[in-house]
This record gives C-alpha cells, sequence and structure tokens, in this order.
C-alpha cells in the first residue's frame, strides 16, 4: 500500500472489531443474494481491499460508500458497502444497494432515498464515501464524505453529526487514520471550530478529468442553490453546459457537459451519470469565478485528459456540433394490433424475413428476436417462456389513456416544458398502475403460466418488449421496467404479503400488477427523452411483454460479442462476466466485469486471453474458467451460423453488424441465454 500524508490525522486502534450480535443485516442480505453485498465492520486492510475499488484519480487508492444510522429507527444499521457487489450507473450505489438487499426497503423510491439522507427533517442515515487517499512520504488517511444538499446552512451536516459519524466510523475501521472530506463550502465553515481531522482533496489538484468527451451549449454558472432551483424548474437541458461553484450532490436532467469547482468523489451521482451518458465532466479548481465572462455565451467544452478548454462559438458553429452529437431520426416497425393470441417461443412463425418483422409488430423485439433465436439452438440453452402481444397495451391504454397521451402530444408545453412534461408523465404512470385489467386477459395468462412453468408457485418475470428497442439502430436498453409475478398471489386467500412464490418478497406480486407495471414503463420520463433524442414518433411505438423464468443465486452474468466492437475488424470474440447476480452492461466506474477475447476455427475455441479480471475478484481468479469459455464460444460459434439477422434499407451494406448475447449460469450451473440482438459495429 502507497504512502500518503494529510493534514490532520488521528490513527485509530487496531484491536479486532466484532459486529454486534444484532448486526445481522449484512449476513442475511448476502445469503438471500448469494454474494456479499456490505459488511458491519473493517477490521483489517484484508477486508478494506475486498470491499474496494481501485479508484482512478492520482491521489486516491481505493474507494468505497457507508451508511450509519442517522435516528434510533433506522431500517437498516452501520454497513460498509461491497462496492464491487451494485454496478447500476442509472441509480446511485446506495439506493440500488438499498432496495435490493433489504426487502423492507424494496418499495423505496429513489426520491425518499434523497430525502433520507440530506433532508435534515426525514434524514434516516448519514451517506457518503471511504476514500483511501494518498501521498509520497506518509501514511494513508481514510477520508470521509457526508452527504447533504449545500445549499441551506440550517440543513447542513452539524459540528455534532461530523462528531457522531467519525465515531461510529472510527469504532468500526481497525487501522489506519481516519479523517472529514469537506463536501462543499458549507461543511468548511462548520468544520472550522469542530476540532475534527480533516483532509481537503480539492486544494491538493487543479484539474481532474472524470470523462473525457466534448460537446457544445450554452454555458450557465450555478451555486449550489440557485442549481437546485434551476433543476425544480426544469430550466436546464440538453444544449447547456454547467459550471457549478461547488459539485452537487446530482443531476437528473440530461446536460451538454459540467465543469464543477470543487472535486468528484469516484461514486458520486453526478460522476456516474455523467460516465454513463458519455457527457463532458471535469473539476477545475475556481471554475465558477474563471467562465464569469463566457456565462450565457455559446461554448464548446472539451475535458481532455490534462487540461478543459472552453471556445466561444458561434450558433452556425453550435448548430453543426449538435448535428454531429445527434443520431438520424429513427422508423420502428409498424405496432399490428390485430393479433391478440399469447404465443409460446417455440411456435411464433419466424422461418422468413417477412414472419421475423411481423412478429416484432405484434410482439416487440425482445420477446421475437428470443423467440428466433430458440427456436434454432440447443434446447440445454432455452428458458421456458411466452409472448404477450402488443394489441393488449393497445386496448388497455385507448380509453382514457390514449385520449390524455395524444393530447400531451400535441401541446407545445408538454414538448418544450421539461418540468411539465415529467409532472405529466408522471400523472400517467401512476394511473396506469392503478388501473384494472381485462378478466379475460389475466384467465388467459393465468392458463399460459401453468402450462409453461408448471405451477403456481413459480415466481416468473414479466419484461418489457417494446417496437422500440433492440433494434440495428436503437438499443434502447435499459429505458424500460420488468418486474416479477406470482400466479399463487392472485389465488390465495388475501392480498397481504409476503409473496407465495419467494418469501422474500415482502408484498404480493399478482398478474395485473406486473401487466401495468410494464406497460407504464413505456412512458418512463428516460425513454421519453430517449425516443425524443433519436427522433421516433411516440404515437408509434407499444410494449408487449416477454415472460419467462426469474432467476435467483445464479453464478455469473455474461454479455458476448460475436466479434470484438471495440476493434473494428477484429473477429475475435469479446466477452464480459461478473460473479453472481452484478450487472455487466452498466457497471460503476472503477467496478469492471471479468474481459475475456475468444479465437475460434472452425466452431472450435483455440485461443483464450485474459484481458482484465473482474473487480474484487482475487489476483489470478476468474468469473468463467477456460472450460465455460469454450462452452461459451461454441454455442456462439452456432447461433452466427442459424441466426438471420435482417438488416434494415436504411443500413449500409458494408455494416458489419454483430450479435449483442447476454446469459446466465444458473445456480444448478446450467449456461443459458437471456437475450440476443443486432448490433450495428
Amino acid at each position: 500500500m502507497r504512502a500518503s500524508t494529510v493534514w490532520l490525522a488521528v490513527v485509530l486502534g487496531c484491536a479486532v472489531l466484532r459486529p454486534s450480535p444484532s448486526e445481522t443485516a449484512c449476513a442475511e442480505a448476502s445469503k438471500r443474494l448469494g454474494h456479499r453485498v456490505c459488511t458491519h465492520e473493517v477490521p483489517d486492510t484484508g477486508t478494506w481491499r475486498a470491499i474496494t475499488f481501485a479508484a482512478a484519480a492520482v491521489d486516491q487508492e481505493r474507494v468505497t460508500t457507508y451508511l450509519v444510522p442517522a435516528r434510533d429507527d433506522a431500517r437498516v444499521p452501520t454497513v460498509f458497502v461491497d462496492a464491487t457487489a451494485f454496478t447500476t450507473p442509472q441509480q446511485s450505489l446506495h439506493y440500488k444497494f438499498l432496495t435490493e438487499s433489504f426487502v423492507q426497503l424494496g418499495s423505496l423510491t429513489y426520491d425518499d432515498y434523497v430525502e433520507s439522507i440530506v433532508d435534515p427533517r426525514k434524514r434516516e442515515w448519514f451517506a457518503g464515501s471511504i476514500t483511501e487517499f494518498i501521498a509520497p512520504g506518509s501514511a494513508p488517511v481514510f477520508g470521509f464524505t457526508v452527504s447533504d444538499r449545500g445549499t441551506d446552512p440550517g440543513a447542513t451536516i452539524t459540528c455534532e453529526q461530523f462528531r457522531r459519524v467519525f465515531s461510529t466510523l472510527g469504532k468500526r475501521i481497525g487501522f489506519g487514520a481516519l479523517a472529514v472530506v469537506p463536501a462543499n463550502e458549507l461543511q468548511r465553515q462548520v468544520l472550522k471550530g469542530c476540532q475534527l481531522p480533516i483532509h481537503d482533496p480539492s486544494l491538493a489538484l487543479a484539474y481532474e478529468p472524470y470523462t473525457q468527451s466534448k460537446r457544445c451549449g450554452t454555458l450557465r454558472r450555478y451555486t449550489l442553490a440557485g442549481l437546485a432551483a434551476a433543476e425544480k424548474q426544469a430550466e436546464i437541458g440538453s444544449r447547456d453546459v454547467l459550471v457549478t461553484k461547488e459539485a452537487p450532490l446530482d443531476i437528473e436532467a440530461v446536460i451538454a457537459g459540467i465543469v464543477t469547482g470543487t472535486r468528484q468523489g469516484e461514486l458520486s451521482h453526478l460522476n456516474v451519470r455523467s460516465a454513463s451518458r458519455g457527457t463532458p465532466n471535469c473539476y477545475v479548481k475556481d471554475a465558477y469565478e474563471l467562465l464569469a465572462k463566457r456565462e450565457g455565451q455559446l461554448v464548446e467544452l472539451e475535458c481532455g485528459p490534462t487540461g478543459a478548454t472552453v471556445v466561444a462559438i458561434t450558433p452556425a458553429e453550435a448548430g453543426a456540433c449538435h448535428q454531429g452529437t445527434r443520431p438520424d431520426p429513427v422508423k420502428v416497425i409498424a405496432a399490428d394490433f390485430a393479433w391478440t393470441r399469447l404465443m409460446p417461443l417455440l411456435d411464433l412463425p419466424t422461418a422468413s424475413a417477412a414472419e421475423r418483422r411481423a412478429a416484432i409488430g405484434r410482439f416487440g423485439s425482445k420477446g421475437a428476436n428470443l423467440s428466433v433465436l430458440y427456436q434454432r439452438v440447443d434446447e440445454r440453452l432455452r428458458l421456458p417462456g411466452f409472448l404477450i402481444p402488443l394489441h393488449h397495451y393497445d386496448a388497455f391504454v385507448r380509453a382514457p389513456f390514449k385520449m390524455a397521451i395524444d393530447r400531451y402530444l400535441g401541446d407545445p408545453a408538454f414538448l418544450t416544458d421539461g418540468a411539465l412534461r415529467r409532472k405529466r408523465l408522471a400523472g400517467l404512470q401512476s394511473a396506469m398502475r392503478k388501473a384494472s385489467c381485462d378478466p379475460k386477459l389475466i384467465a388467459d395468462i393465468r392458463t399460459r403460466m401453468r402450462a409453461t412453468f408448471g405451477a403456481d408457485d413459480v415466481m416468473v418475470r414479466f419484461r418489457s418488449s417494446s417496437n422500440a428497442e433492440d433494434a440495428l439502430r436503437f438499443n434502447g436498453a435499459g429505458l424500460y421496467d420488468s418486474t416479477s409475478a406470482c400466479l399463487a398471489d392472485d389465488t390465495d386467500a388475501d392480498t397481504l404479503g409476503p409473496s407465495q412464490c419467494d418469501p422474500d418478497e415482502p408484498s404480493e406480486r399478482g398478474v395485473c400488477r406486473a401487466l401495468t407495471r410494464v406497460w407504464a414503463s413505456l412512458w418512463n420520463m428516460r425513454a421519453f427523452e430517449e425516443r425524443t433524442w433519436y427522433g421516433i414518433d411516440h404515437r408509434q411505438v407499444a410494449m408487449g411483454i416477454l415472460v419467462d423464468t426469474r432467476a435467483k443465486g445464479e453464478l455469473a452474468n455474461i454479455v458476448a460479442f460475436t466479434g470484438n466492437p471495440l476493434l473494428r475488424g477484429d473477429r475475435r470474440y469479446l466477452v464480459n462476466a461478473q460473479r453472481g447476480e452484478l450487472d455487466v452492461v452498466s457497471a460503476l466506474p472503477g467496478v469492471w466485469p471479468e474481459k475475456d477475447l475468444l479465437t475460434l476455427q472452425d466452431g472450435a475455441v483455440v485461443r483464450i486471453e485474459r484481458a482484465r479480471e473482474a473487480a474484487g475478484l482475487p489476483k489470478g481468479t476468474w468469473v468463467l474458467d477456460d472450460r465455460r469459455l469454450e462452452e461459451l464460444g461454441e454455442a456462439l460459434s452456432k447461433i452466427v451460423s442459424v441466426y438471420p439477422v435482417d438488416v434494415d434499407e436504411d443500413v449500409p451494406p458494408t455494416a458489419n453488424v454483430l450479435l449483442d448475447t447476454e446469459w446466465k449460469v444458473t445456480s444448478e450451473g446450467r449456461l443459458t441465454i437471456k437475450q440476443i440482438r443486432p448490433f450495428l459495429d
């Protein structure tokens, strides 16, 4: 471990710590999910390295996050999160950790979560990151942040609260020097008279890049309070470059780029969102003051490896810049609402290109693609399932929702006012989730579930399958929602939880509940904005549903390409894998999956190149052993030979089309494929 110097430090005792016997939350959650999710104490450096990942910043070694109860009735005790286990960037690490690990928090909304860590009236936990800071010539310091909004002196963390968190963490970390890292100027003022060790990394560097890219927009400067007000009124959008006096906790709006006047944590919400969108994001010391003269100007922002540039541009140059970043309009396959019958995956007509196109129009891309595949591969790779056509979504929304949707889409205020759009879409979704379902449809689905899965107490998954996803020019990954359903919850004598299919689910998960949630997700704000960006006509989009088995205790998740999309012309198969149920395709910065490259000859793997180990695994260990990679490579080769790829007329004939596939290794050790989509290289 590298050495470091710090301003102030207190060396903690090195005695081995033991958790309270009542603190079983992490053990119970880890057992339920099949992998470690957290720990209640960090007694030694071995534990620290196991639950953290390597930081990218030059003065940082490793990082994770923590929660400390802010009140006696907090629903989760003090925890240190296993940062390698929760990896979806669309949500914060803490939010995903809480809702997936603890059944009592399964219904926690993102907004409720934010209030639970920053609102002094509702605060349930103190939350933040813990980072191992380094500098030559001294021992490392473990600096922790405490989240607040940083906008109101009356709502910032108090000296007493800083002391409480410091004391709690200090008793549970059995090594090293602990210090407070101020997150904003208000916290710096509080800490001046608090007599706690302080480490302020914002003074160590003048520049730090997070997402290196280039975009254009109108430069707008904000204090944290001004930014909060602007977000509330939806005054910022995808053509604004923001400069903030301090780094905010989060920005949910899609923006062109951001420069912050204080450094960001690697696990900050802002950092995670910017990385997932590919928008420029960097820290520049005193940026708010330095860029005052650019306020309101059209600029080109580039966050590069060693510095940022902000250059004034003309409206014509801005228009050209935006055109260069916005894709050509995408046309979706027209929805066919005439087909009404539920369809087993193996019975769908898919012999010709015309039949496959019709299948997408009737059932959506995800379900149609999987049917095409399953009819052509070994049954050992398949999961049982069936399809619910787009017709039933159309029948559901036709009255009274279609009239409201048409009115919204024809209202200039809805299309131009982000705050109004968000409010109306949320209201539409709420009404859809509360609506009743056609009794005949419910009866047909129950009959099909029994025929497909064999018993009422088998938990199944209702997966989104719209005609606006999994296409060559519009991937749409992560836009819509899927959910679980349990037939036995509909047929028992009550409406109370837990679920009859899974006692870990605290509430019942009936069929109508699953239907309305998937249908309503077609109008997720993120889906609406993404479709708008790609020029898709929202009136042409509808939602089908793929129903298949829900797995627990998976040994591995895998994303594999039948080529290497990272290097054009490279014919090696690219494989990324994560242990257990960890996400592969949307990992947080620093939480990376295993990466392997497979060379095939005559359908067999002849060479395995281990390009990268998965974060958090011991040196020299792999998620997938050689035998499993050989099995996967051979299966992929067979799929390439049998899976038909239908190329649209607007795709260049010279285009290189790969297959993007998702797999899992079940708890029984069986390799199965759960999704396939064409990928335009």
